[in-house]
Protein backbone atom coordinates (compact mmCIF):
# COMPACT_ATOMS: atom_id res chain seq x y z
CA UNK A 1 0.00 0.00 0.00
CA UNK A 2 1.19 3.50 -0.87
CA UNK A 3 -1.42 5.35 2.31
CA UNK A 4 -1.24 9.20 1.93
CA UNK A 5 -2.92 12.40 4.21
CA UNK A 6 -4.84 14.47 1.47
CA UNK A 7 -7.93 16.91 1.99
CA UNK A 8 -9.76 17.73 -1.36
CA UNK A 9 -8.79 21.26 -3.21
CA UNK A 10 -12.50 22.26 -3.86
CA UNK A 11 -13.28 21.73 0.17
CA UNK A 12 -12.23 24.19 1.90
CA UNK A 13 -13.32 23.34 5.38
CA UNK A 14 -12.11 19.27 4.63
CA UNK A 15 -10.48 17.81 7.44
CA UNK A 16 -7.20 15.82 7.15
CA UNK A 17 -7.81 12.19 5.54
CA UNK A 18 -6.17 9.10 4.89
CA UNK A 19 -5.95 7.68 1.30
CA UNK A 20 -4.39 5.11 -0.56
CA UNK A 21 -2.05 6.46 -3.53
CA UNK A 22 -3.36 4.63 -6.76
CA UNK A 23 -1.96 5.03 -9.94
CA UNK A 24 -3.30 8.94 -10.64
CA UNK A 25 -5.81 8.68 -8.17
CA UNK A 26 -6.28 9.10 -4.48
CA UNK A 27 -8.80 6.55 -2.69
CA UNK A 28 -10.57 7.71 0.39
CA UNK A 29 -10.44 4.81 3.27
CA UNK A 30 -12.73 6.85 5.60
CA UNK A 31 -15.12 7.07 2.80
CA UNK A 32 -14.55 3.27 1.46
CA UNK A 33 -15.08 2.09 4.61
CA UNK A 34 -19.06 1.83 5.27
CA UNK A 35 -19.24 0.52 1.35
CA UNK A 36 -16.89 -1.79 2.17
CA UNK A 37 -18.35 -3.15 5.60
CA UNK A 38 -21.89 -3.12 3.83
CA UNK A 39 -20.97 -5.28 1.17
CA UNK A 40 -18.79 -7.61 3.05
CA UNK A 41 -22.28 -7.40 5.46
CA UNK A 42 -19.76 -7.10 8.27
CA UNK A 43 -18.93 -5.00 11.30
CA UNK A 44 -16.17 -2.36 11.31
CA UNK A 45 -13.33 -4.58 13.16
CA UNK A 46 -13.60 -4.01 16.71
CA UNK A 47 -10.06 -2.89 16.78
CA UNK A 48 -11.47 0.77 15.43
CA UNK A 49 -12.93 1.37 18.46
CA UNK A 50 -16.68 2.66 16.60
CA UNK A 51 -15.05 4.25 13.55
CA UNK A 52 -12.15 4.53 10.90
CA UNK A 53 -9.00 6.74 12.72
CA UNK A 54 -8.82 9.91 11.89
CA UNK A 55 -5.54 10.11 11.04
CA UNK A 56 -2.48 7.64 9.99
CA UNK A 57 -0.37 7.51 13.09
CA UNK A 58 -3.77 6.62 14.71
CA UNK A 59 -4.18 3.77 12.06
CA UNK A 60 -0.48 2.32 13.01
CA UNK A 61 -0.99 2.87 16.97
CA UNK A 62 -3.55 -0.24 15.97
CA UNK A 63 -0.30 -1.99 14.87
CA UNK A 64 -0.97 -4.73 12.07
CA UNK A 65 -4.67 -5.27 12.85
CA UNK A 66 -5.27 -1.86 11.46
CA UNK A 67 -3.12 -2.03 8.39
CA UNK A 68 -4.57 -5.28 7.40
CA UNK A 69 -8.20 -3.84 7.36
CA UNK A 70 -6.84 -0.96 5.09
CA UNK A 71 -5.15 -3.05 2.92
CA UNK A 72 -8.85 -4.39 2.57
CA UNK A 73 -10.22 -1.42 2.09
CA UNK A 74 -7.28 -0.21 -0.92
CA UNK A 75 -7.72 -3.57 -2.50
CA UNK A 76 -11.41 -2.87 -2.93
CA UNK A 77 -11.50 0.32 -4.24
CA UNK A 78 -8.54 -0.30 -6.90
CA UNK A 79 -10.97 -3.10 -8.22
CA UNK A 80 -14.10 -0.42 -8.26
CA UNK A 81 -13.11 -0.06 -11.86
CA UNK A 82 -14.47 2.96 -14.38
CA UNK A 83 -17.32 3.21 -11.95
CA UNK A 84 -15.59 3.98 -9.02
CA UNK A 85 -15.09 7.43 -10.50
CA UNK A 86 -19.00 8.07 -9.89
CA UNK A 87 -18.66 6.00 -6.05
CA UNK A 88 -19.32 8.03 -3.42
CA UNK A 89 -18.96 8.02 0.40
CA UNK A 90 -21.91 8.16 3.37
CA UNK A 91 -21.43 12.27 3.31
CA UNK A 92 -21.52 12.10 -0.50
CA UNK A 93 -17.61 12.44 -1.27
CA UNK A 94 -16.06 10.84 -3.70
CA UNK A 95 -14.24 7.50 -3.16
CA UNK A 96 -11.88 8.58 -5.62
CA UNK A 97 -10.13 11.32 -6.70
CA UNK A 98 -7.67 13.01 -9.36
CA UNK A 99 -4.08 13.17 -7.38
CA UNK A 100 -4.13 16.76 -8.71
CA UNK A 101 -7.14 17.83 -6.85
CA UNK A 102 -5.68 17.04 -3.49
CA UNK A 103 -3.50 18.36 -1.53
CA UNK A 104 -1.00 15.92 0.09
CA UNK A 105 0.64 16.44 3.58
CA UNK A 106 3.24 14.72 5.43
CA UNK A 107 2.01 11.26 6.01
CA UNK A 108 2.67 11.49 9.89
CA UNK A 109 3.90 13.51 12.38
CA UNK A 110 5.81 10.98 14.96
CA UNK A 111 6.87 11.05 18.73
CA UNK A 112 10.34 10.45 17.90
CA UNK A 113 11.69 11.15 14.42
CA UNK A 114 15.70 9.94 15.05
CA UNK A 115 17.39 11.33 12.18
CA UNK A 116 21.38 9.60 11.73
CA UNK A 117 24.45 11.12 10.80
CA UNK A 118 27.08 9.79 9.52
CA UNK A 119 25.99 6.95 8.21
CA UNK A 120 27.40 6.90 4.46
CA UNK A 121 30.90 6.45 4.01
CA UNK A 122 31.40 9.11 1.36
CA UNK A 123 29.40 11.84 3.50
CA UNK A 124 32.12 10.83 6.15
CA UNK A 125 34.97 11.82 3.76
CA UNK A 126 33.67 14.75 2.21
CA UNK A 127 32.91 15.52 5.67
CA UNK A 128 36.46 15.52 6.95
CA UNK A 129 35.70 12.79 9.32
CA UNK A 130 38.02 9.65 9.10
CA UNK A 131 36.74 7.60 11.98
CA UNK A 132 33.58 5.40 12.41
CA UNK A 133 32.02 5.71 16.01
CA UNK A 134 30.80 2.38 17.97
CA UNK A 135 26.99 2.91 17.94
CA UNK A 136 25.22 5.09 15.34
CA UNK A 137 25.71 8.93 15.41
CA UNK A 138 21.57 10.93 15.81
CA UNK A 139 19.59 13.37 17.13
CA UNK A 140 16.13 14.43 17.66
CA UNK A 141 13.84 16.35 15.22
CA UNK A 142 11.06 17.54 16.29
CA UNK A 143 7.82 16.63 14.66
CA UNK A 144 6.90 20.52 14.62
CA UNK A 145 9.38 20.73 11.94
CA UNK A 146 7.54 18.41 9.69
CA UNK A 147 5.84 19.76 6.58
CA UNK A 148 4.10 17.98 3.48
CA UNK A 149 6.33 16.81 0.53
CA UNK A 150 5.77 20.19 -1.72
CA UNK A 151 5.46 22.79 1.03
CA UNK A 152 7.61 25.27 0.87
CA UNK A 153 10.79 25.68 3.75
CA UNK A 154 11.43 28.90 4.98
CA UNK A 155 15.17 29.94 5.26
CA UNK A 156 15.00 31.62 8.66
CA UNK A 157 16.80 34.88 8.49
CA UNK A 158 19.82 34.37 10.68
CA UNK A 159 20.83 31.72 8.12
CA UNK A 160 22.76 32.10 5.28
CA UNK A 161 23.96 28.25 4.94
CA UNK A 162 20.78 26.37 3.88
CA UNK A 163 21.61 22.49 3.40
CA UNK A 164 20.01 20.17 2.73
CA UNK A 165 19.97 16.06 2.91
CA UNK A 166 18.01 13.25 1.52
CA UNK A 167 17.19 10.48 3.68
CA UNK A 168 15.60 6.58 3.34
CA UNK A 169 13.16 7.27 6.56
CA UNK A 170 11.55 3.77 8.68
CA UNK A 171 8.41 4.04 10.00
CA UNK A 172 8.08 1.78 12.91
CA UNK A 173 4.73 0.00 13.47
CA UNK A 174 4.74 -1.83 16.42
CA UNK A 175 5.50 -1.09 20.14
CA UNK A 176 8.49 -2.87 20.77
CA UNK A 177 11.70 -2.64 23.05
CA UNK A 178 15.41 -4.45 22.65
CA UNK A 179 14.68 -6.20 19.03
CA UNK A 180 17.74 -8.51 18.31
CA UNK A 181 18.57 -7.26 14.59
CA UNK A 182 17.75 -10.50 12.69
CA UNK A 183 13.84 -9.75 13.93
CA UNK A 184 13.92 -5.99 12.59
CA UNK A 185 11.73 -6.16 9.71
CA UNK A 186 8.67 -7.61 12.08
CA UNK A 187 8.86 -3.83 13.79
CA UNK A 188 8.65 -2.38 10.18
CA UNK A 189 5.63 -0.65 9.15
CA UNK A 190 7.11 0.80 6.25
CA UNK A 191 8.63 3.50 4.83
CA UNK A 192 8.73 7.28 3.35
CA UNK A 193 10.84 10.37 2.40
CA UNK A 194 12.64 13.01 4.58
CA UNK A 195 14.51 15.93 3.53
CA UNK A 196 16.24 16.71 6.43
CA UNK A 197 17.25 20.56 6.21
CA UNK A 198 20.19 22.05 8.31
CA UNK A 199 21.06 25.16 9.03
CA UNK A 200 24.65 25.37 9.22
CA UNK A 201 25.51 28.70 10.43
CA UNK A 202 23.63 28.33 13.38
CA UNK A 203 23.96 24.63 14.03
CA UNK A 204 27.58 25.70 14.55
CA UNK A 205 26.97 28.17 17.07
CA UNK A 206 25.26 25.21 18.96
CA UNK A 207 27.49 23.04 18.50
CA UNK A 208 30.41 25.46 19.65
CA UNK A 209 28.24 25.77 22.62
CA UNK A 210 27.96 21.77 23.19
CA UNK A 211 24.41 21.23 21.90
CA UNK A 212 22.59 20.89 18.86
CA UNK A 213 18.88 22.59 18.97
CA UNK A 214 17.71 25.06 16.24
CA UNK A 215 19.78 24.02 13.73
CA UNK A 216 17.89 21.44 12.36
CA UNK A 217 14.63 22.33 14.12
CA UNK A 218 13.57 25.27 12.60
CA UNK A 219 9.86 25.42 11.23
CA UNK A 220 9.64 23.53 7.57
CA UNK A 221 12.98 22.26 8.21
CA UNK A 222 11.12 18.04 7.84
CA UNK A 223 9.84 17.70 4.29
CA UNK A 224 8.28 14.22 4.83
CA UNK A 225 6.47 12.09 2.24
CA UNK A 226 4.76 11.67 -0.04
CA UNK A 227 3.51 8.90 0.85
CA UNK A 228 3.97 5.75 3.41
CA UNK A 229 4.92 2.77 1.29
CA UNK A 230 3.93 -0.10 3.29
CA UNK A 231 7.23 -2.75 3.80
CA UNK A 232 5.33 -5.56 1.20
CA UNK A 233 5.92 -3.26 -1.49
CA UNK A 234 9.54 -2.77 -0.87
CA UNK A 235 11.75 -5.94 -1.60
CA UNK A 236 15.20 -5.16 -0.04
CA UNK A 237 14.99 -1.10 1.64
CA UNK A 238 19.17 -2.14 1.33
CA UNK A 239 19.07 -1.48 -2.13
CA UNK A 240 17.69 1.43 -3.24
CA UNK A 241 18.77 4.72 -5.33
CA UNK A 242 18.47 7.95 -3.43
CA UNK A 243 18.83 11.43 -4.87
CA UNK A 244 18.85 14.86 -4.47
CA UNK A 245 18.53 17.75 -7.31
CA UNK A 246 18.43 21.36 -6.75
CA UNK A 247 16.56 23.18 -9.34
CA UNK A 248 17.26 20.32 -12.20
CA UNK A 249 21.03 19.84 -11.23
CA UNK A 250 21.80 16.49 -9.50
CA UNK A 251 23.54 17.15 -6.31
CA UNK A 252 23.49 13.52 -4.05
CA UNK A 253 23.43 10.26 -6.13
CA UNK A 254 23.66 6.86 -4.04
CA UNK A 255 22.21 4.07 -3.26
CA UNK A 256 20.90 2.88 0.25
CA UNK A 257 23.72 0.08 0.50
CA UNK A 258 26.05 2.25 0.86
CA UNK A 259 25.02 2.81 4.69
CA UNK A 260 27.53 1.94 7.42
CA UNK A 261 25.05 1.04 10.16
CA UNK A 262 22.26 -1.30 8.29
CA UNK A 263 18.27 -0.85 9.04
CA UNK A 264 18.56 -3.80 11.33
CA UNK A 265 21.70 -2.70 12.97
CA UNK A 266 19.85 0.67 13.89
CA UNK A 267 16.45 -0.75 15.06
CA UNK A 268 18.48 -3.29 17.46
CA UNK A 269 20.68 -0.18 18.98
CA UNK A 270 17.54 2.37 19.30
CA UNK A 271 14.98 0.07 20.41
CA UNK A 272 17.12 -0.03 23.63
CA UNK A 273 14.33 2.96 24.91
CA UNK A 274 10.65 2.08 23.22
CA UNK A 275 10.10 2.31 19.84
CA UNK A 276 6.29 3.73 19.42
CA UNK A 277 3.91 3.00 16.04
CA UNK A 278 4.44 6.20 13.60
CA UNK A 279 8.18 6.83 15.33
CA UNK A 280 10.50 7.12 12.82
CA UNK A 281 14.14 6.42 11.92
CA UNK A 282 15.75 8.34 9.30
CA UNK A 283 18.47 6.54 7.95
CA UNK A 284 21.30 9.34 7.02
CA UNK A 285 22.32 11.13 3.84
CA UNK A 286 25.01 10.11 1.24
CA UNK A 287 27.36 12.48 0.09
CA UNK A 288 26.77 15.83 -1.98
CA UNK A 289 25.51 18.00 0.19
CA UNK A 290 26.23 21.91 0.36
CA UNK A 291 28.72 21.57 3.32
CA UNK A 292 30.88 18.84 1.43
CA UNK A 293 31.88 21.73 -0.79
CA UNK A 294 35.39 22.84 -0.92
CA UNK A 295 36.60 26.32 -0.87
CA UNK A 296 37.39 26.44 -4.73
CA UNK A 297 34.20 25.20 -5.44
CA UNK A 298 30.90 27.06 -5.91
CA UNK A 299 28.86 27.01 -3.01
CA UNK A 300 25.48 24.68 -3.04
CA UNK A 301 23.73 26.37 -0.17
CA UNK A 302 20.16 26.85 -0.75
CA UNK A 303 18.74 30.08 -1.66
CA UNK A 304 15.37 31.92 -1.79
CA UNK A 305 13.43 30.64 -5.04
CA UNK A 306 15.82 27.18 -5.38
CA UNK A 307 13.67 23.96 -5.89
CA UNK A 308 14.87 21.11 -4.30
CA UNK A 309 13.52 17.52 -5.28
CA UNK A 310 14.57 14.44 -2.61
CA UNK A 311 13.88 11.25 -3.70
CA UNK A 312 14.17 7.26 -2.96
CA UNK A 313 13.52 4.96 -5.67
CA UNK A 314 10.23 3.25 -5.13
CA UNK A 315 9.01 5.23 -2.33
CA UNK A 316 8.51 8.62 -4.07
CA UNK A 317 9.72 12.19 -4.37
CA UNK A 318 9.26 15.23 -2.67
CA UNK A 319 9.68 18.78 -4.35
CA UNK A 320 10.16 22.05 -1.82
CA UNK A 321 10.53 25.60 -2.44
CA UNK A 322 13.21 27.38 -0.57
CA UNK A 323 11.23 30.88 0.56
CA UNK A 324 12.86 33.51 2.52
CA UNK A 325 11.77 33.72 6.23
CA UNK A 326 9.84 37.49 5.92
CA UNK A 327 9.10 38.25 9.67
CA UNK A 328 11.21 41.05 11.16
CA UNK A 329 10.27 39.88 14.82
CA UNK A 330 14.28 38.56 16.39
CA UNK A 331 14.22 37.36 20.08
CA UNK A 332 17.59 36.64 19.86
CA UNK A 333 21.01 38.32 18.93
CA UNK A 334 23.35 35.91 17.97
CA UNK A 335 26.29 37.81 18.41
CA UNK A 336 25.94 38.29 21.87
CA UNK A 337 27.73 36.58 24.40
CA UNK A 338 26.16 35.62 28.20
CA UNK A 339 27.20 38.71 30.84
Amino acid sequence: MRLVVFKPNAESTANWRIGAWLGGQIGDLDGACDHYCSEKRMPLPGVFAGRFPASLLELLKLEQPGLDFAGKLVDWLSHLGPEGTQASGPAGQPLLRPAQDCTIDAPLRPGKLITLARNYREHLAESGVTHVGSVPSASIKASSSIVGPYHDIVRPGVEAQLDYETELAVVIGVRCKNVPAHEAYRVIAGYTVLSDIIARQVLKIERDAGNQFLGKMFDTFGPLGPCLVTKDEIEDPMNLMISTRVNGEVRQHSNTRQMIWAIPELIAYFSQATLEPGDIISTGTPAGVAAGRKPHETPWYLQPGDVIESEVEHIGLLRNRIVQETSQAATWNWNTQPA
